[in-house]
Parts: C-alpha cells; structure tokens; sequence
C-alpha cells in the first residue's frame, strides 16, 4: 500500500478491480459502520459469514478498503479552522515535486496534498486551531521553502457537506 505523500504511480493508477453486487454492498455498509460484527454483515448482504470473511479480506488485500478509522470531528477536537492553500512552486523537477510533497507528508496539519492542474502546482487542506496557529505554520512551512513561489490561502467559513463515502451502485 502506498503512504500518504507518495507521488501518484502507475500502480496506484491500475484499472479498477471488478466488484460484484455483493461486494458493493460490503462495501457500502462497511463504510457506514466498520465496526459491524461479520456474522451482522453477512446477513445483510445475504451470504454465510465464512465467504463475507474472505470477501471482506479480499478487498482490503487489492486495496481497495485501505485502512480502518475513527473520524474525529474537527471542531470538537480544537482544530475548526480549515484551510485551502494553493501552492505555486518556482520550478517543476520530479526532484523538487518529491522534496515537496515528502515536507507536506511530514506536517502534521496538512491532512490533504493534492498535485493538481490549473493556475497552481497543489492544494492543501489544512486544519489548525485558529488564525494564529496558521500564521505560525504558514511562516514555519510556507515561507522557509526556497521553492514556493505564492501560496494563497482561503479559510473555511462553513462546512456545508462532509462525506468520505465512495458510493457503490448496488444493483
């Protein structure tokens, strides 16, 4: 399994793997409750538990459930200010791409990195407690990189949807 901060490679970017109306719907119950015993999801995708078992091991052996969490609420743990930073970098090498993206996985705030297309090298989603923890991280991280050439910064007023679900068709 690649880690976080890894550039996107060709093994991350394979075909995606065939998944059955039962394993779609392991999928989608999981996702809702991942702590839901075996036995309970068997029964609700209709098999007997020593196939969901191995289903179940199957998806996470390809890939594709990656890793179990607990989600924290950001707002009730201290950390309400979300911010989306734009990062132009001066140059481009892979070289330069690498160090970047490794200093993003390192920082404990930057909870997304994205290389995306447009205006912008990257964005980061960012969540510190307030203005003034941004501002000491923006100037520890930020403004110490040599190879930054802007960053701008939006700051998240009200968070109006959240979901981590990949929704599977079920039919």
């Amino acid at each position: 399994m690649k880690k976080y901060g890894d550039r996107y490679s060709q093994e991350n970017r394979a075909e995606p793997v065939y998944l059955d109306k039962i394993d779609r719907k392991i999928l989608n119950l999981l996702q809702k409750d991942n702590q839901i015993t075996n036995l309970a999801l068997a029964e609700k995708v209709g098999i007997s538990a020593p196939p969901c078992f191995r289903r179940v091991k199957r998806l996470r052996d390809e890939g594709i459930i990656v890793n179990d969490v607990a989600l924290v609420d950001p707002f009730k743990a201290g950390r309400g200010l979300i911010v989306f930073a734009n990062i132009t970098l001066e140059k481009q090498r892979e070289d330069l791409l690498a160090h970047f993206e490794r200093k993003m996985a390192e920082q404990e705030e930057v909870k997304q990195c994205y290389f995306v297309s447009g205006e912008t090298d990257y964005l980061l989603i960012i969540h510190v407690a307030d203005m003034n923890h941004y501002n000491e991280f923006a100037r520890r991280v930020f403004a110490n990189e040599a190879n930054i050439k802007v960053f701008r910064s939006s700051f998240c007023l009200n968070r109006t949807k959240y979901n981590t679900n990949i929704h599977f068709s079920e039919d």
